[in-house]
């Protein structure tokens, strides 16, 4: 386990054992990206921040602010 840290916190094993609290070792685990959890999507065309047609829905009229 304190490998597994090392590796994925990039240090060394004695700086896990040493020099971290576990608390902190808990909550930077809990950050790290989970690889085995990814589940295929469907993407929705609508979250696309690139396409501007995306921000005007076409019942909404536009509004001008002074």
């Amino acid at each position: 386990m304190v490998y597994g840290w090392s590796k994925l916190f990039e240090t060394t094993p004695d700086y896990v054992l040493y020099e971290m609290s576990y608390e902190n070792l808990i909550m930077y685990s809990c950050a790290a990206p989970h690889y085995d959890d990814e589940k295929e999507q469907e993407w929705d065309e609508g979250l696309d921040a690139n396409n501007p047609n995306n921000f005007m829905n076409d019942n909404e009229a536009e509004v001008f602010v002074r």
